[in-house]
């Protein structure tokens, strides 16, 4: 019995569901990888631009303002007073406020309060201590609480002030309110996975770019000290004035860019943009993929809050002493995840739907198939079972109609040869037809060694001149038969019928151990044969039996067109000529074959005989039996 998954239909069911299903899952992965992949692209797009964008902002923010600080670090009256061993601060900052009054706030003399554009000026020295403005106006400014808080807060300007640059731009942080500096390491690192990670309890600062300006000697290029200038630093992304668009862009902040600066393990962006717990978050993942890669740029994805992201960073002071400040950028993924989830269903759908066909169709197809294969498999049992008369119906007119039609021009060829198989096997012995139909046998003789076997009627004449001649094929037909058996039984091959005699030959066309036995003990089989047919028929028949020894010429003998296998030689007449000598039930052999079974047989002499053919007397023994 087949097994469900053996069969040609099966096979064909299941090579359709995988290919189906293959080509599903290998178009949504492509799919998926693609539309993520152009995501990602467009967002890379996106942040370069981003780069690009603050970049040309800084150049035309700053741009006039270093010139200043660099026209002021060269005046005449500036490098005096700093050159004094005594430095008078009044006339040091009173300078600045003259030569910086664009960068300091509005002229004097001008309409309104002073509106200061940078958040905090100061001078140090060589060693990079402030020197403290005086107590004027913008003296009082800075509190003695709060110059104390600079002077804590400025040991990175020794970094700038040993570099080779006339000029270093920065960035840091001042507490909202209180334009103090956030908390400095004394000497910030330069690796860029040093950045601390910060606690969700920390102080959130304004981010500030700093300008220091060396003020150095001409004559001899000594230092003299700095000029240090903090500018806020504006949105990255600007924001909606109307405040229905500020809360909505609140509550769709996962859908919008999202930029921020991280520095010192605080990233710092509006609000609105990065809420703080998402900042902390972003700033921690930041700060393990700069420690794990050392990179200067890079990005990765995350999730946070159920909401993925695309998270892309880049070194904006790269070679400066300030410590490192990263560009961020958030690009929420859930547009991409969304469609990608929409063409998942689309794929997925489809492929559900194309299975259900392609199942339909295979199972249409595959019986269209598998019923010819199925009439072919049980007409090739039918055929190895004997059955030559079966047929196969002819379904189609592709290559499986012309199999079936093939199968069926076969079985009429295997009829046909089967027919004259049997007609063969009846008109010659089983194993000369098979020889024959081999190509085995052809005209022509060989010499062979082999006993010859002849059984003749007693008394046939008289015993059938007053029967009817379909009672005689009768009998003969059923005393041939039982003979006939006898013979196949002990390897002998049926010559031929003449009349009421039958002739066997042991030997030829095949050679066994010991022909000449198998003759006798078929002899004496024959006897008893007609014994217990005698029992049963209403013919009652006595026969006479003779046996010869010795080399003759056997093969097929006749024309091309008819031949017929057969033994010839002076053996084949001596067992003919003792078959008529023997009287009822007796087998009379030849000495040939009395000497070759000498050991084997019981025989009693009968003299010499003069027999027809023969000029000189012939020595015969009569058949006893056969020693065990």
């Amino acid at each position: 019995m087949r097994l469900p998954l053996t069969t040609f239909r099966s096979k064909l069911l299941a090579a359709m569901i995988l290919v189906i299903v293959g080509v599903s899952l290998a178009t949504l992965l492509v799919t998926q990888r693609r539309v993520q992949a152009t995501y990602e692209r467009t967002f890379r797009t996106q942040f370069e631009r981003q780069i690009n964008y603050f970049t040309s902002l800084q150049e035309a923010r700053l741009g006039n303002f270093q010139e200043q600080c660099l026209k002021l670090a060269q005046s005449v009256r500036l490098i005096a007073a700093m050159n004094e061993r005594e430095i008078d601060t009044a006339i040091l900052y009173q300078s600045a406020e003259d030569e910086l009054r664009e960068v300091l706030g509005n002229p004097r003399g001008g309409v309104g309060p002073r509106r200061p554009r940078a958040t905090f000026f100061r001078f140090v020295d060589a060693q990079g201590q402030p020197l403290i403005a005086p107590d004027s106006a913008r003296g009082r400014a800075f509190s003695a609480a709060l110059r104390r808080r600079i002077e804590q807060r400025l040991p990175f300007l020794k970094g700038a002030l040993t570099s080779a640059e006339l000029q270093q731009v920065g960035y840091t942080a001042l507490l909202t309110g209180t334009n103090q500096f956030e908390p400095l390491s004394p000497l910030p690192s330069r690796l860029p996975g040093a950045s601390r990670r910060p606690g969700l309890e920390a102080a959130r600062g304004e981010l500030h770019e700093v300008i220091v300006t060396k003020v150095v000697n001409p004559e001899d290029s000594r230092l003299l000290g700095a000029l240090v200038l903090g500018f806020p630093l504006p949105d990255l992304i600007p924001q909606p004035r109307n405040p229905a668009l500020r809360e909505t862009a609140r509550t769709n902040a996962h859908e919008l860019l999202q930029a921020g600066i991280l520095l010192e393990g605080r990233l710092h962006a509006n609000p609105l943009d990065i809420p703080e717990d998402l900042g902390d978050f972003v700033a921690g993942r930041i700060a393990d993929d700069l420690q794990q890669h050392m990179a200067t740029h890079s990005d990765f994805p995350c999730e946070f809050g159920g909401v993925h992201y695309r998270v892309f960073y880049d070194l904006m002071n790269e070679n400066s002493v300030f410590p490192p400040a990263y560009q961020v950028c958030l690009y929420s993924m859930e547009e991409a995840l969304r469609e990608q989830r929409g063409l998942r269903f689309k794929i997925l759908g489809s492929g559900a739907a194309a299975l259900v066909f392609g199942i339909i169709f295979s199972l249409f197809l595959s019986h269209g198939l598998a019923a010819p294969v199925r009439d072919l498999v049980g007409g090739t049992g039918q055929i190895r079972r004997g059955n030559f008369d079966v047929r196969v119906a002819v379904r189609s007119r592709d290559e499986l109609g012309e199999l079936a039609a093939s199968f069926n021009e076969m079985a009429d060829g295997l009829a046909q040869k089967e027919k004259y198989r049997t007609i063969l096997n009846m008109v010659a012995d089983e194993k000369i037809a098979q020889k024959l139909l081999t190509g085995q046998l052809t005209l022509g003789g060989e010499l062979r060694e082999i006993t010859v076997l002849f059984c003749d009627i007693r008394g046939f004449t008289p015993l059938t001149q007053d029967m009817p001649p379909g009672e005689v094929i009768e009998m003969l037909n059923e005393h041939m038969t039982a003979l006939t058996r006898v013979v196949k039984e002990h390897r002998g091959v049926l010559d031929k019928f003449v009349g009421d005699l039958l002739m066997a030959i042991f030997g030829a066309p095949l050679h066994h151990d010991n022909d000449a036995l198998d003759a006798a003990s078929c002899a004496l089989s024959l006897l008893e044969a007609r014994a217990r047919l005698n029992r049963t028929s209403r013919h009652q028949i006595q026969i006479g039996i003779g046996l010869a020894t010795g080399t003759v010429v056997a093969g097929c003998m006749g024309s091309a067109d008819r031949l017929n296998y057969t033994v010839l030689g002076q053996r084949v007449n001596l067992a003919s000529r003792l078959c008529s000598r023997a009287q009822a039930g007796e087998v009379l052999i030849d000495d040939g074959t009395r000497q070759k079974l000498a050991h084997h047989l019981t025989v009693e002499p009968t003299g010499e005989i003069q027999l027809k053919g023969f000029s000189a007397p012939v020595q015969a023994f009569k058949l006893i039996g056969i020693n065990a």
